[in-house]
């Protein structure tokens, strides 16, 4: 199949960004556009999540038309969406549970749980509302436009307009919004993301069920630009990514001070401003992707969003080395991530070491994914 090398390289700058959150040299020194804003707002890695889901849904008419193309079914293929989603699911449990094993405590959702339900959720939608045309599935427009829609007016009245049961309160507080009250009747505290507690409390979970829902929302306006970029509906696509997006965060911005964004719980107005976010970037890549003198800069990106699960699970797997106490002496032993936190800081300010400690890890998984490309060992499921 011929790549889409905007969207490579997108895909890999996410999940480069994603990883350089997730192995600081110090968790309580980092820049602020790597950390998670608590509440309400967003910061630059608020956007890594959503722009991965926006790509899984522009992937997807690629390659499930091609799949079909080559004689699949209706019912191969949603067999093959299920699948794969449940896969996801698993390995997310999985990386969860590693290295302790502990089911007493293990977090049940997750980042890989949440693209898991998203891509099974949109897929099935997707090809059940799909032409047939001499065997061949076309994806159709209108069906996902409309359910784009439905997931963000439903979600929105839902939030705002609809009390909670036992409270007969609405609104996006961490304590009495709809998606933390179900979480913790459903999956419990005990098996939520235990390090933002509120008033020293873990009351919800950031990739919790209800908020699913609308993160869906991400996948299908990916679809749709992916539908739009196959089927070559407009003669100047960056521009016309770049107009989507920014009349989409226009219009969500114009919400946000009565519905703030908020990734947490996922509102309608960060899935929309998040959407726009990476139709954006998008447009900006198909631009400039291919500039002689840019697009040798970009080399690791698509390295990386060629193999983006696999990068991801290696960072899970290498955690407990990094963090294990197994250097120094014996009397004041140390790990890995807090001996190179103090190497780099007597030369640079902890914020800068610590992200420099960060690239060194994801320089380690960039060799290990550069092997697996020139061998062509792509980790698909």
């Amino acid at each position: 199949m011929k790549r889409w090398d905007a969207l490579d390289v997108l895909r890999g700058l996410t999940i480069i960004l994603m990883l350089m959150n997730l192995t600081p040299g110090s968790w309580e020194h980092n820049y602020a556009f790597l950390e998670h804003a608590k509440w309400a707002g967003w910061t630059l890695i608020d956007m890594v999540a959503p722009a991965f889901l926006f790509c899984i849904g522009a992937a997807m008419p690629l390659s499930l038309e091609r799949r079909s193309e080559k004689g699949d079914s209706r019912s191969t293929l949603l067999r093959h969406v299920l699948w794969r989603g449940i896969l996801l699911v698993a390995i997310g449990f999985f990386l969860n549970l590693y290295p302790n094993f502990d089911f007493a405590t293990v977090r049940i959702p997750g980042v890989l749980q949440r693209i898991g339900l998203c891509y099974m959720l949109t897929g099935v939608f997707m090809i059940l509302t799909a032409r047939l045309d001499g065997g061949r599935l076309y994806f159709r427009c209108k069906p996902l436009i409309l359910a784009a829609a439905v997931i963000l007016v439903t979600y929105w009245l839902l939030l705002y307009f609809v009390p909670v049961p036992g409270s007969g309160a609405t609104g996006d507080d961490p304590v009495g919004s709809w998606p933390s009250v179900v979480d913790r009747a459903v999956i419990g505290v005990e098996h939520f993301f235990q390090h933002w507690p509120v008033d020293g409390k873990v009351v919800f979970d950031p990739e919790g069920i209800l908020s699913t829902w609308p993160a869906c929302f991400n996948v299908l306006v990916g679809a749709l630009a992916g539908l739009a970029f196959t089927r070559g509906w407009f003669a100047r696509p960056a521009l016309s990514s770049m107009a989507a997006g920014a009349v989409m965060m226009l219009v969500s911005a114009l919400l946000a001070g009565r519905y703030p964004f908020i990734k947490n719980i996922w509102t309608s107005t960060f899935a929309l401003w998040s959407s726009g976010f990476a139709l954006v970037a998008l447009g900006v890549l198909m631009q400039v992707s291919q500039a002689p003198i840019v697009r040798p800069a970009l080399w690791p990106a698509r390295i990386f969003g060629e193999n983006p699960l696999l990068a991801y699970i290696l960072v899970f797997l290498a955690a407990p080395l990094i963090d294990a106490q197994w250097l120094g002496t014996p009397e004041a032993p140390t790990s890995v991530r807090n001996a190179g936190q103090a190497w780099f800081s007597q030369f640079v300010d902890p914020r800068a070491a610590s992200l420099l400690f960060a690239l060194c890890g994801i320089g380690l998984i960039f060799a290990v994914l550069l092997v697996c490309h020139r061998k062509r060992w792509i980790l698909k499921l």
